[in-house]
């Protein structure tokens, strides 16, 4: 550590830290113009001058580091007059726009120079020219307003890697934008107008609306993918104004991708459900809550009185909160009488389950900002560009501040390519094979941690065993990878100091994701890559509660917790707290409850916030599902595909709309606040399934969410130390808390597992069957821009991306003398979709890529149940 004084105040702090950061720490704000926590020091606007005794001049704060005995002023007579010079060589050029500047009220500029009592220039010079994009989505760029601090330069290219904008020419003539003066084309991400000292980047959607101090800010966690950013939301009159991310507070540190900080628009959408609706003489009728609730009950009563509890089936979103989904299971098992309940297909959540038996625990091993203090990082079968872009930037952290490793392990050329070391193109669904040729590797070369497989594993010899039959040279056959690649990927891994590997899930997962996250656990177990912090396995999940949906027992075998259905003191626990009973029988999952649906055995069915005609696999095959229900409930935000089927459909609340709490990725617990209330009369899930399960006969809890997590903490041990009021804090908890003075888990496994040891669990690559019909393959998912039914009702992300495509090699696009922008015909064993072309480099010869959430023109619509790689033929319209 390295004590120094700063005005008189002794401060001490670790080596490296820069004499900006000390003073904050001591309380002593240096004013700065170019500087930001999560941006290397730059020391571009020299307003940070700070004086050392006994040393002649002045230098910045921000780049130069603490040294023991140091002695620093930050506010003499000579320091107060080379701030002011600077800020007014600053307003040379600057225009004085401030009435008209949307960054009035949050300009750093406008306030030093309010604080230093710059009223006056004695330099004269010429006020910038320069044309403002108005063109570019999502941004507007104002460069007379620039002051060439950097910092959109810096964070696009330090921490979202986009390397988009860029100073241009040199001296007077110096100017920041894009190659050629073109518009923006990159993530949009905002990451630029975020840094922003001024009013020179300019969020589009927020322009003249208003100032910050009209608007009311609520700090929530976004609703989108499993990262669990934090946001803060800017209202104003009942509508959203703004979104931004806080670089003081959540595990995104500020960071936010385009869903997060533009997606926000279907809020407001004039398509949002305001009220309930009956389905009459096949049309929908507006109707009160009364006769709405008043059907359901006498339905469901009427379907469980004659037909039994076991066909009444559930489908619930990963998108509700923990209070949310811990109700609606309660209501379908206890009061319903039926444990046919699911979510996200019933088979996207194949990996965490997996890491439950050979771990111990159903998650992700560890934090997620540790992932930029990796020394080596798999990227195994994830885009994170496309699903998890705040990932992303994790680690692009890692690579350009560590000059840590990326290995990418995918079967498609995908952008995050740009910052491997080793990019090993596999063939589709070969990723098992893969890393158990990379092991068996380690194996042969002895670079496996005998001490930590012989203290803390078990099942090794049958894991080498195993491996035996994964040659150097039958896994470069069947992954079309060279063995020099994979072999040295190998031996990156093993040296690590920490490794960590990342997998990507979702309902555009296959049926190996299972095997995939145990071949994964084998190989951290086996180079000791667990256990320790900046190492282990991120599971990462394609909705905002893909975890919490887990935790709360919304599957068909487990009760929240991870009790064991099967387990009868389990059930007679929850039976105890609730007073009421639940079916021994193990569940269906979605597809079972979809294809019992097609063979007449479930009545009735009840939706909330899932939309399985779009997401789930087999398109046509769900509707018809779908369509032989006795009777149908949905409960959304619109009139959805699947909506569109029902009987009777329940308006329901935003994410912007309740409180509650969301789950992310590396197990935090993160407390969601209401910013606006829902239109008309839509209402929140929670207090849905209140209204239903009271008109059943049945009080499902008090009325607030804050209740409903008490109840959980008393019956879910890995969440109880977790209340309303430890999660004020910017981090919230990561399970397990097991109590109240219990400070969470940041990573897993530092001293033992919960079974005493780790299990290695050998899986085999097992081949698909060979299909000479349908030439290519198929891979379908998330984009970055969208990624389910509520990114579509965003106008501002459809204008980015507003229709399907199928994403086309240029090599296969010439053999087959294909165009960009071409309509071609897709067919499968499912069945077809027209769509034109984007041909692309991200591609790979052979394979083709269709976004899964475009309904009648998705890849949903080709693939199938079986949930195998799929093939399809490729025609010309």
């Amino acid at each position: 550590m390295v004590t120094l004084t700063i005005d008189g105040i002794q401060v001490t702090v670790p080596p490296g830290t820069m004499i900006l950061e000390a003073a904050a720490k001591a309380g002593i704000k240096i004013p700065t113009l170019c500087n930001s926590k999560r941006l290397i020091p730059f020391g571009a606007c020299r307003v940070c001058v700070v004086q050392q005794k006994g040393r002649r001049g002045l230098m910045p704060a921000c780049f130069n580091p603490v040294r023991n005995g140091m002695e620093i002023l930050t506010n003499t007579p000579d320091i107060i007059k080379a701030r002011k010079i600077q800020l007014q060589l600053i307003l040379i050029s600057h225009p004085l726009d401030c009435p008209v500047c949307d960054a009035g009220g949050q300009c750093e500029l406008q306030n030093l120079v309010y604080e230093y009592g710059v009223s006056e220039n004695s330099f004269k010079g010429e006020k910038a020219n320069l044309a403002t994009d108005h063109v570019s989505p999502f941004i507007e760029r104002n460069l007379n307003r620039c002051i060439l601090c950097g910092m959109c330069v810096r964070i696009c290219d330090e921490v979202v890697g986009a390397n988009e904008i860029s100073f241009l020419n040199r001296g007077f003539k110096m100017k920041i934008g894009t190659d050629f003066d073109r518009p923006m084309n990159c993530e949009f991400c905002g990451q630029c107008v975020s840094v922003c000292p001024v009013g020179a980047l300019n969020d589009r959607m927020f322009l003249h609306k208003a100032r910050p101090w009209d608007m009311k800010e609520t700090q929530t966690i976004c609703g989108y993918c499993g990262v669990g950013c934090t946001l803060t939301v800017g209202t104003k009159n009942g509508r959203i104004l703004r979104v931004r991310g806080d670089e003081s507070r959540g595990v995104n540190q500020g960071t936010l991708c385009v869903k997060g900080r533009f997606g926000w628009e279907y809020v407001h959408s004039p398509e949002r459900l305001t009220s309930p609706l009956i389905k009459k003489d096949g049309s929908f009728v507006k109707a009160t809550w009364e006769e709405a609730i008043g059907l359901v009950v006498k339905r469901l009563k009427e379907i469980k009185s004659e037909k039994g509890g076991s066909a009444i089936a559930g489908l619930c979103s990963p998108r509700l909160t923990n209070e949310e989904l811990y109700s609606y299971q309660k209501l379908m098992r206890g009061v319903l009488g039926t444990n046919h309940i699911d979510h996200a297909g019933g088979y996207s959540y194949a990996a965490p389950l997996a890491l439950r038996e050979s771990l111990g625990y159903a998650a992700s091993t560890n934090s997620i900002n540790e992932i930029r203090k990796a020394d080596v990082i798999i990227a195994l079968r994830s885009d994170l560009s496309e699903t998890h872009p705040v990932i992303k930037s994790e680690g692009v952290l890692a690579v350009k501040r560590r000059k840590a490793k990326l290995i990418v392990v995918n079967s498609r050329n995908i952008y995050l390519n740009k910052f491997s070391a080793f990019n090993l193109l596999v063939k589709p669904g070969s990723e098992v094979a893969l890393i158990n040729g990379m092991m068996q590797a380690i194996l042969q070369e002895g670079l496996a941690k005998e001490e930590f497989v012989s203290s803390r594993t078990e099942g090794i010899e049958a894991l080498k065993q195993s491996l035996k039959n994964y040659s150097p040279e039958k896994v470069e056959a069947l992954t079309g990878v060279s063995r020099a690649s994979f072999v040295e990927a190998a031996r990156l891994f093993a040296k690590a100091v920490g490794g960590v590997i990342l997998i990507s899930t979702g309902q555009a997962s296959e049926k190996k994701d299972r095997d995939l996250a145990l071949a994964a656990s084998n190989l951290t177990l086996l180079t000791g890559q667990i256990g320790k912090e900046n190492a282990g396995i991120f599971i990462l999940g394609e909705k905002n509660n893909s975890q919490g949906a887990l935790d709360m027992g919304l599957t068909p075998g487990w009760l929240p917790g991870y009790a064991n259905l099967g387990n009868p003191s389990e059930r007679e626990r929850f039976e105890k707290s609730w007073k009421l009973s639940i079916p021994e029988q193990e569940g269906m999952g979605a597809l079972s409850i979809l294809q019992a649906a097609e063979e007449g055995k479930i009545a009735g069915l009840y939706i909330a916030g899932e939309n399985p005609l779009v997401a789930y696999p087999d398109s046509s095959r769900t509707k018809k599902a779908l369509a032989a229900v006795d009777f149908l409930v949905v409960q959304d935000c619109f009139l959805s595909e699947t909506a569109s089927l029902a009987q009777v459909v329940l308006p329901a609340a935003s994410f912007v709309e309740k409180d509650g709490t969301f789950t992310n990725a590396d197990r935090r617990v993160q407390q969601v606040r209401p910013g606006l209330y829902p239109p008309g009369q839509a209402r929140p899930d929670l207090w849905i399934f209140q209204q239903l399960s009271k008109s059943l006969g049945y009080k499902l809890n008090d009325p607030s969410a804050k209740a409903v997590m008490d109840e959980i903490k008393n019956l879910v041990p890995l969440y109880g130390g977790i209340d309303y009021a430890r999660l004020d804090n910017p981090l919230g908890l990561q399970w397990p808390c097991s109590s109240a003075d219990h400070p969470g888990t940041p990573f897993l496994y530092e001293k033992d597992f919960p079974a005493g040891k780790g299990k290695f669990i050998p899986v085999e690559f097992e081949e698909g069957p060979a299909e000479t019909e349908s030439p290519w393959f198929l891979i379908t998912g998330p984009t970055m821009v969208h990624s389910g039914s509520l990114s579509l009702m965003s106008p501002g992300l459809t204008r980015l991306q507003g229709e399907s495509y199928v994403q086309v090699h240029p090599e296969d696009a010439r053999k087959l003398g294909l165009e960009d922008n071409q309509k071609v015909i897709l067919r499968s064993k499912q069945g077809q979709i027209t769509v034109k072309t984007l041909v692309s480099w991200n591609a790979a010869p052979g394979l083709l890529f269709v976004p899964c959430h475009f309904g009648q023109v998705g890849g949903n619509c080709l693939t199938g149940r079986d949930l195998t790689i799929t093939k399809v033929q490729l025609e010309k319209v």
